[in-house]
């Protein structure tokens, strides 16, 4: 196994307890890290120069072979429930979990409790960025992202329920419903979908023409084969044919 350069983090080395977790999602009762290299299974370390064989041994102050003497006594590294706490006595075995092995990142991670809370407090200020937009948006420009998330249903709808369901579905999936306000085409979409429902437009039962109402149903658009129909709707709406019936939809709704 190998692992490429990493930036030498020793001088800055902080003393302290360190605590490591498995990142499978089956969390075994008890599972033994490698901690010596042979040729069936590798253990190595790129230090910007050559591989070095790496061990982990309870007697030295090194965990590169090259540099270690004398009797060896390897060490064992056991995860128990997932988890395994190093004290900052053990700065070896803490270094060569946290600094050399290629397993890290992979298999198990160090804990960092700020690190932690920085991630959760990154995600509390995405949800309330998500919910204010909510809060603040017009209701004709959330319903048009609505309209993505619950389908037909938004129809029946009163504009406090679409704001109340709306802020439900930003908190719970505040990145997803930043990308849908973002999106230029959400309100030409909506647009369409309710051209639709109000039959001044209609789309055939495959999904593939959108024709005219009226006797002649004169056709508006063949939908690409493989494209959402009212995607490629707003898309069409964009170009000079598009735009004329644009404004003829616009001025029956």
């Amino acid at each position: 196994m190998l692992t490429t350069k990493k930036k030498p983090v020793s001088q800055n080395w902080e003393v302290k307890d360190r605590t490591y977790i498995l990142t499978s999602d089956g969390t075994p009762v008890h599972y033994l890290l490698n901690t010596k290299h042979s040729r069936n299974k590798p253990l190595q370390y790129f230090d910007g120069e050559r591989l070095r064989a790496i061990r982990y041994a309870t007697n030295q102050s090194t965990v590169f072979v090259d540099e270690q003497q004398g009797d060896i006594i390897i060490g064992r590294v056991t995860f128990h429930d997932g988890k395994l706490t190093v004290p900052k006595e053990d700065v070896v075995l803490q270094k060569f979990l946290s600094i050399y092995h290629p397993a890290l990142n992979k298999e198990y991670i160090e804990f960092d409790p700020n690190k932690d809370a920085a991630s959760d407090l990154n995600t509390t200020f995405e949800v309330l960025d998500a919910m204010n937009m909510v809060r603040d948006m017009d209701i004709e420009d959330l319903e048009a992202i609505a309209r993505s998330v619950f389908k037909s249903q938004v129809s029946t709808m009163k504009s406090n329920e679409i704001r109340r369901d709306m802020l439900i579905f930003a908190q719970k999936n505040p990145e997803e419903f930043m990308t849908l306000a973002n999106d230029e085409n959400i309100k030409l979409r909506n647009l369409a979908i309710r051209a639709v429902e109000m039959n001044i437009i209609t789309l055939d039962d495959n999904s593939r023409t959108f024709n005219w109402s009226g006797k002649k149903k004169e056709k508006l658009l063949t939908v690409p084969f493989g494209e959402n129909p009212y995607s490629a709707m707003a898309q069409f709406f964009k170009t000079d044919e598009g735009l004329d019936a644009l404004h003829g939809i616009q001025a029956k709704l």
